[in-house]
């Protein structure tokens, strides 16, 4: 009895139950707003459910979980590891997904490494040293001369897994100089490096190879050098992710290929390997055993057998091509193509496939005219029409090799894009975009890599819209929006062939910057007029973030600098703080941009009365809308979209923080 009375003494002291499991009248209630998507009304119960019940694990999990559709990702986390914290379980797997950055990465980096080694006192990225620098920096002995064309062959031993090959390597001396720098994997041994029918002295650090010529070369002289090699080169963990040769069987016949973005050229053959080295056309020969076909990139010049047993497949690339892109397939092939006319002629597009695959990949290839036909509306005519467009069924998925696309075998069987619409499959839309974007603008270094992935995937939004309409874009712009992580900003760093793949976000954060951006300058013919002209300007050129930055201010006459720095330079994204009231049916909604420079500006949408769209222009500086008749707003997000609803060029990426 005296215990009794002490309890309820304390009890009304505290104005509390001690009862930490609320009753059916509070979950009722909370869940009458949730149901509803009243989310304003629901954090407002919560807020009195928490006051009531403060050990409640769960109702600091609705309240996270809320806040998060909300798009007030910081205060949901807050309330999401609060949960936890109070033991909690349930939703267990979406709470350490949606508050755990180290869970995240070692998820998200598992296609790119063997072992996470990144950590949060390195902003989750590697720790660089003399190998990355030389690989990814522009040293001395590579700014001194330019390679203009490659003469490449490439022998391919399947039983052993190993290659034989030599490289012809031309290239103007830009200043007068005795060494320069090549790269080839410490995987494999140089034979012999030959100038002028004289062997050369080399020493090598890494993958970087140093080459001593006894004499100095004068600036503006062409030179050769020819580098001998063979070895066993790296195999792929995972292609197309984490490079390297793919040994395949099929049907008991060799299937072999190679990828190598991010990991380079030099994994198998010796080159410059910088991504500012584009040669102006290069010779590709690739011997295969007697009996198999060797597709590589541009045309196919000839074909001839060989004293041992071989078939030496020649290959010529009439454009410019960066090193990744240079590539080749073996296997038991079948060939079919078409032609494509435009105003301006006609060029061939070829299909190599396996035997057993050719009626399904004839019906998923009759998408290609449709697609080149969107893009050369977009950006101008297909780039390599002298080299054809090619498409071949490689042992990895999605490969953007120059006039030599790597497509697989999957042939649209898997559905890797929540799309409405799947007459078109995105894996053969997006690399076929890469010939603009990519191929023929190229970054000049790794920590540019956004350029050719957001381009590419935004290409795949600009389709939908060209096929489907400006509502089936939105869809599929949002659908990019939910994948984006944050956790890395877009632009890595220089210098050191930085792997800014990991996460994804130079895909989709990047393309929902170029969304955004349309939505800003809020003028569609200027906004393509300028993604056009981009392009045109840097075709079959290097293109950095300065570059891209300094061409949008220019052709807009507006400074968009601060808007580019967000979403390009920084983890996270912009966040709308706001407050409102909703008094009398009268709102009163008070809102800026928050964490961003002094001349950021873009727009937001808020849905009024759950069916009128009202587009805002945001600032930094605080601003108030004010609108009678109000019953209920909120702010769309890709957490909550609904089509066909949206002032035009108002629904854009951000989050938000709510000032209650």
């Amino acid at each position: 009895m005296k215990n009794t009375f002490l309890l309820l003494v304390l009890i009304l002291l505290c104005g509390r139950s001690y009862s930490q499991n609320p009753s059916p009248y509070d979950y009722q209630n909370v869940f009458y707003y949730i149901n509803k998507a009243e989310y304003y009304g629901a954090v407002k119960q919560l807020d009195a459910v928490i006051s009531k019940y403060p050990k409640s694990g769960e109702m600091y999990f609705y309240r996270g979980l809320v806040k998060h559709y909300m798009n007030d990702i910081v205060a949901s986390k807050v309330d999401l590891m609060q949960s936890q914290k109070l033991g909690y379980t349930e939703n267990a797997g979406f709470v350490k997904w949606a508050t755990s950055t180290a869970f995240k990465v070692k998820i998200l980096s598992k296609p790119y490494q063997k072992k996470n080694t990144l950590e949060a006192k390195n902003g989750y990225k590697p720790v660089y040293g003399r190998k990355d620098s030389l690989q990814g920096a522009l040293r001395p002995e590579r700014t001194c001369f330019d390679v203009y064309f490659y003469n490449l062959t490439v022998k391919i031993l399947p039983k052993s897994k190993s290659i034989e090959g030599c490289n012809l390597i031309y290239f103007k001396t830009i200043h007068e100089t005795k060494k320069i720098q090549i790269d080839l994997s410490d995987k494999l041994k140089i034979t012999s490096i030959t100038w002028n029918g004289k062997n050369l002295k080399y020493t090598r650090s890494y993958n970087a190879i140093f080459i001593d010529f006894g004499e100095t070369l004068p600036a503006g002289t062409n030179q050769m050098i020819t580098v001998s090699y063979e070895g066993s080169p790296r195999v792929s963990p995972s292609p197309p992710w984490n490079g390297g040769f793919v040994w395949k069987k099929n049907l008991g016949n060799w299937w072999v290929g190679v990828a190598c973005e991010h990991l380079g050229a030099s994994s198998w053959w010796p080159c410059k390997d910088h991504l500012t080295e584009k040669p102006d056309s290069m010779c590709i020969n690739i011997r295969v055993p007697e009996g198999y076909q060797a597709v590589a990139n541009g045309n196919l010049r000839s074909s001839s057998a060989t004293d041992d047993h071989y078939t030496n497949f020649e290959w010529f690339v009439s454009y410019p091509i960066n090193s990744y892109c240079v590539t080749f397939y073996m296997g038991m092939f079948v060939n079919f193509n078409e032609t494509y006319t435009n105003a301006n002629g006609s060029y061939k597009m070829d299909y190599y496939v396996l035997q057993q695959h050719l009626d399904s990949a004839k019906a998923y290839y009759s998408q290609t005219k449709d697609i080149v036909k969107v893009y050369e509306k977009l950006y101008g005519e297909y780039p390599y029409k002298n080299d054809g467009l090619a498409m071949v069924e490689a042992p990895y998925a999605g490969m953007e090799h120059q006039s030599a696309i790597a497509i697989g075998d999957e042939y649209g069987t898997k559905k890797r894009r929540d799309y409405d619409v799947i007459d078109y499959d995105y894996l053969l839309v997006h690399e076929t975009a890469h010939e603009w974007w990519g191929n023929t603008v190229t970054m000049g270094d790794m920590a540019d890599a956004w350029i050719s992935e957001s381009f590419a995937t935004y290409s795949e939004h600009l389709f939908m819209e060209e096929k489907y309409g400006y509502d089936q874009y939105l869809k599929v712009v949002s659908k990019g929006m939910e994948s984006i992580e944050n956790i890395w900003p877009c632009v890595g760093v220089r210098e050191v062939n930085d792997n800014s793949f990991i996460g994804g976000d130079i895909y989709n954060k990047g393309a929902a910057m170029l969304h955004n951006l349309r939505c800003t300058l809020n003028n569609d013919t200027l906004f393509f007029e300028v993604i056009k002209g981009f392009y045109t300007t840097y075709k079959f050129r290097i293109a950095t973030t300065s570059d891209f930055i300094n061409y949008v201010n220019t052709a807009t006459g507006k400074d968009f600098t601060d808007f580019f720095t967000k979403f390009l330079y920084d983890a996270k994204p912009p966040v709308l703080e706001y407050s409102y009231t909703l008094k009398k049916d009268s709102l009163v909604f008070t809102y800026k941009w928050v964490e961003v420079g002094n001349k950021f500006t873009m727009p937001f949408g808020i849905m009024l009365n759950g069916y009128k769209s009202i587009r805002l222009e945001g600032t930094p500086e605080a601003q108030t809308f004010t609108a009678p008749d109000i019953e209920t707003f909120y702010i769309p997000n890709e957490k909550r979209f609904i089509r066909n609803d949206f002032a035009r060029n108002s629904y854009t990426y951000f989050w938000t923080s709510w000032k209650q």
